[in-house]
């Protein structure tokens, strides 16, 4: 009887070589094309917000609100302040009517305090994580934690915690630069109701003078983590110089400064992206273009004053949202006089086609 010839053991690893050198040569293709996917999500997901914005202006005439400060409302005993960040008054325009329909505004987002931790008065507003927020690339899971400064999650004068996750985000409108350098003025398409050194003023499109496709309106950054994520996001470090307001004497000062570094380098902030519907800098609200794409952010006086950076997890910059509605893919190499200039709504200047 004649016997079939098998595989010798050489001939079977020479198979398998050449099978795990072809999956070596494929899985930078896959990751390539998964991420180049990502991405492509993270631009429809500003667009939304960039169509969401205009059909605000043409219904109120005016751009979205900011975020409200030191809002107090007469007759009631508890202050107050109207937290909401820009997001939330685009919900009815990116068909989330009944998401808005819950949010209570004659309290704002927090309004009572119980010891340290604040009473939300929209809680599932707060407790809602939407996909059309959040950077697919980014898979760093944020704050997880059960909420303000790691304290209970209260979310009624009762102080019943809410055992959940947050609703965290990846992006923010654009406030400018350092407003102290102008007269206390947010140099960017964003204004605030009440209370504010802003109070009266507001931003239409006629207030657009260095043109629509010329002014940033949302970019995004990576969530901030200070656990398992921190080292691996390194974009989401924060720098602290003293939480002085004046770093030194104009934005280009203040991005050297936060990029040399401070006490609190390299320090994880969890609070980056931790609540979209919330106004302050960084949690929900508005990113600067005093910093860099993709450099550290800065903290100075509050949160809501801090210089926090656009980032992202896409590889070499990020995607930024211009006010006429266009996506536009920002290199960190980015001229830093050219992106100062994107950040500011009416500074006079010249951002030529190509230098973006």
């Amino acid at each position: 009887m004649r016997r079939s010839r098998g595989f010798t053991l050489i001939e079977l690893l020479v198979v398998i070589a050449i099978i795990a050198v072809l999956i070596a040569l494929l899985l930078p293709a896959v990751q390539a094309a998964r991420e180049a996917a990502r991405r492509s999500q993270c631009v429809n997901n500003l667009k939304q917000l960039g169509l969401g914005v205009h059909n605000y202006i043409s219904s109120q005439e005016v751009l979205p609100p900011s975020g409200g400060w030191n809002g107090t409302l007469s007759g009631v005993s508890n202050n107050v302040q109207q937290y909401q960040s820009m997001k939330v008054r685009l919900l009815p325009f990116m068909e989330q009517q009944s998401l808005f329909n819950a949010v209570n505004f004659s309290f704002g987002i927090c309004s009572i305090n119980t010891g340290s931790d604040p009473t939300y008065t929209s809680a599932t507003l707060v407790a809602t994580r939407l996909s059309m927020f959040m950077c697919p690339s980014d898979q760093n899971p944020g704050n997880t934690g059960t909420g303000w400064a790691g304290s209970a999650f209260v979310i009624s004068s009762s102080g019943t915690p809410y055992q959940g996750y947050i609703g965290v985000g990846n992006y923010f409108n654009n406030l400018g630069t350092n407003r102290n350098y102008n007269g206390g003025y947010m140099t960017g398409p964003a204004w605030f109701l009440g209370g504010h050194s802003q109070i009266g003023v507001v931003v239409s499109l006629a207030s657009i003078t260095d043109g629509t496709s010329n002014t940033a309106m949302f970019s995004e950054a990576v969530k901030g983590y200070s656990g398992a994520y921190k080292s691996v996001l390194g974009a989401n470090w924060y720098a602290s110089d003293g939480w002085n307001w004046n770093l030194h004497t104009n934005d280009l000062g203040d991005n050297q400064a936060c990029q040399a570094g401070g006490p609190n380098s390299g320090k994880g902030w969890d609070y980056k992206g931790e609540y979209w519907m919330y106004h302050d800098s960084g949690r929900g609200g508005g990113y600067t273009h005093t910093i860099i794409p993709n450099g550290l952010s800065c903290a100075c006086c509050s949160p809501w004053e801090s210089r926090t950076a656009a980032s992202s997890a896409h590889p070499g910059g990020v995607n930024v949202l211009m006010l006429d509605g266009t996506v536009k893919f920002i290199k960190t190499s980015v001229n830093y006089v050219t992106w100062l200039a994107t950040g500011t709504m009416n500074g006079n200047e010249t951002v030529s086609g190509d230098a973006l």
